[in-house]
């Protein structure tokens, strides 16, 4: 019984992070080549693609998540507390997941001839539905259990993205990124550890019409979040959780303007480590961090 959690375990945090950047990342990397379809077409590749990722989610989590071993059950996972498992990592996490799987909807949608405030709408929405299938299933699963925190943060991701797609003055400033250095000396899979993650806002300086065609285009701010210590907190000295404040260089917009324009729109979404100067506050220990004063990974023991 311990072998067959730990497999799905390592399962269930696969799905969040790592299907979701391979689809995305392709999807962006190939938008040049748009096939128009009729509304009638368009609305037929939308119904199935829902049936077809509902069914794959439930199949993959028959044989590989313990899906229907039980009766239905809901999982207390809690959201930011001291006491809660991640300490609120995976909520973030939620919220990225899925505002990431709208972005891979929306460029597939829009692949096919939608247009873009459709694509958005129904990229988000396939999002929802595709992640509140899991969150279904995990509720006939004994290791999981349906969590309605889950559910709450799945709304915001693909609300976010909706909202920042619909008002592009919000796309031109604000990112939801996620920042992830792989520790290679750890355990478990090296693409879904919360103890290498953090998640954060930028919010950029080459949006605002006074300092885009200035030098300060290429700087932004950053509000983020992480923990480190709660993922298999036995080998750590102590917990942490981390709200930060941060000054950085605009990744995307250096690449962008140097004419890697498909390049530096992945950094839209993924926060290149060590381009920012963060200042931090740590919940658990009370305490100020300062810029690069603590071990990446933790207190590792």
């Amino acid at each position: 019984m311990i072998v067959f959690q730990k497999k799905n375990k390592d399962f269930y945090f696969m799905k969040k992070i790592y299907i979701i950047l391979l689809l995305s990342i392709s999807l962006i990397a190939n938008d040049s080549n748009t096939t128009k379809l009729s509304d009638d077409e368009l609305k037929t590749r939308v119904l199935y693609t829902n049936v077809a990722g509902a069914s794959l989610v439930t199949l993959w989590g028959v044989a590989f998540w313990d899906y229907f071993t039980i009766s239905p059950k809901n999982g207390d996972e809690g959201w930011f507390e001291e006491n809660t498992k991640y300490g609120g990592a995976d909520k973030t996490g939620h919220i990225y997941s899925t505002y990431l799987w709208s972005l891979g909807f929306s460029e597939l949608y829009q692949h096919w001839g939608m247009s873009q405030e459709d694509g958005a709408l129904y990229g988000a929405t396939t999002s929802w539905i595709f992640q509140g299938i899991m969150e279904v299933g995990d509720s006939f699963s004994q290791s999981q259990g349906f969590s309605y925190e889950d559910l709450l943060m799945n709304t915001v991701g693909a609300g976010f993205y909706y909202l920042r797609e619909k008002y592009p003055s919000i796309k031109k400033r604000v990112d939801l990124r996620l920042e992830y250095l792989p520790n290679f000396q750890g355990e478990g899979d090296v693409f879904t550890l919360y103890n290498s993650m953090k998640y954060l806002l930028a919010f950029k300086l080459n949006g605002f019409d006074s300092t885009k065609n200035t030098f300060l285009k290429y700087g932004e701010f950053h509000l983020g979040y992480y923990t480190r210590g709660y993922q298999d907190h036995n080998d750590y000295e102590q917990k942490e959780r981390v709200i930060y404040a941060a000054i950085g260089i605009n990744i995307s917009e250096v690449f962008s303007s140097n004419g890697w324009k498909k390049t530096s729109k992945i950094f839209n979404y993924y926060q290149l480590p060590y381009t920012y100067v963060p200042v931090g506050y740590d919940i658990d220990n009370d305490s100020y961090v300062a810029s690069y004063s603590r071990p990446y990974y933790g207190y590792q023991k």
